[in-house]
């Protein structure tokens, strides 16, 4: 990943296309490189991404204005370290809105963050226009397109840029990592006691396949300082 202390904003336009599980991934994947990264949950009020990381997230409710403020307050506050923002659909376009009313990405640059979008998306057109019109408008260090290939994505297959690939993983097993519980960095490091063994290599090539391209992400931002 990134060297400088960067900020990942998991969204879509679309409902239960898997930001909160990719977001889960990401968050895991920081602290085994050694990261110590900062989650805000806007998934107000039941705070499914907090359940996971109950002890480094702030639960936010970003339709009222103190929650917008807690959200950059928290950030701005305390550089120095990563932050993964994951988003609701119906957020998305608000925090965008209001992150450039505020002038937060300037802000945040001047503080030393580098500034990634992860955007899933969906199987619809309006999907795509969606993620290309937050890219034009915010001017993101990085925006990464994610294809979920559990609901299908809108994502021309013939895409060469870096992108995300969420592998399809099978009922039973999709079922256990729900489970709030279960941690992919625990799973990781040698603890694959809920995971029955014939499902366990599955789980692992899923985690691979998604690290394999976070991995890309920190070049990606530092080749990104030309843009600015």
């Amino acid at each position: 990943m990134a060297l400088e202390p960067s900020v990942y904003i998991v969204c879509s336009d679309q409902h239960r296309n898997g930001k909160t599980l990719l977001a889960r991934v990401l968050v895991d994947y920081l602290m085994i490189e050694g990261r110590d990264p900062f989650v805000i949950d806007a998934g107000y009020p039941e705070g499914l991404l907090r359940s996971h990381f109950p002890g480094r997230t702030a639960l936010v409710n970003f339709s009222t204005v103190r929650g917008q403020m807690k959200v950059f307050d928290t950030i701005l506050g305390s550089p120095g370290r990563d932050y993964v923002i994951d988003l609701t659909a119906d957020e998305t376009q608000r925090f965008f809105e209001v992150t450039k009313e505020l002038g937060f990405f300037p802000e945040a640059r001047r503080s030393g963050f580098r500034l990634a979008i992860l955007f899933v998306i969906d199987q619809d057109q309006a999907s795509l226009e969606t993620a290309t019109k937050i890219d034009e408008a915010m001017k993101p260090d990085l925006l990464v397109p994610v294809r979920n290939l559990a609901v299908g994505s809108a994502l021309p297959e013939s895409f060469d840029g870096l992108s995300i690939t969420m592998p399809l993983l099978p009922t039973e097993l999709a079922g256990i990592i729900a489970g709030k519980r279960f941690s992919f960095r625990n799973f990781l490091l040698g603890d694959e006691g809920g995971v029955p063994l014939k499902l366990r290599q599955i789980l692992k090539n899923f985690l691979q396949e998604i690290a394999s391209s976070l991995r890309e992400i920190g070049p990606a931002l530092s080749l990104s300082r030309i843009r600015f």
